[in-house]
């Protein structure tokens, strides 16, 4: 019995940890309201009040056509990242809701 219950604890441990990592790796989601176009970086907030300076580069994958010289403060996004030399580095990125001018 003592191996069974060892082994469910285990598997739940395990499953734990995988949903941990897979919320981890799922995208993001929020508004932007800042563009540095110096620095081809955005800032954008989260829903709960988290907010991430992001930066892109030539192998970010800009989705429906949008290009960097389109994004404006108050368009929302759903982005990807990666974290490297303490920067996060967008991998993807798509505007879901463009701006009011």
């Amino acid at each position: 019995m003592r191996a069974m219950q060892r082994v469910s604890l285990a598997l739940g441990v395990a499953l734990l940890l995988s949903a941990a990592a897979y919320a981890g790796d799922r995208p993001h989601e929020g508004k932007i309201t800042n563009v540095d176009s110096v620095a081809k970086a955005i800032t954008v907030q989260g829903e709960k009040g988290d907010s991430w300076t992001l930066n892109l580069s030539e192998t970010t994958k800009m989705k429906n056509k949008l290009t960097f010289e389109e994004l404006q403060p108050g368009d929302s996004v759903h982005f990807d990242f990666i974290e490297k030399d303490g920067q996060k580095w967008v991998t993807e990125l798509r505007r879901t809701h463009r701006a009011k001018s």
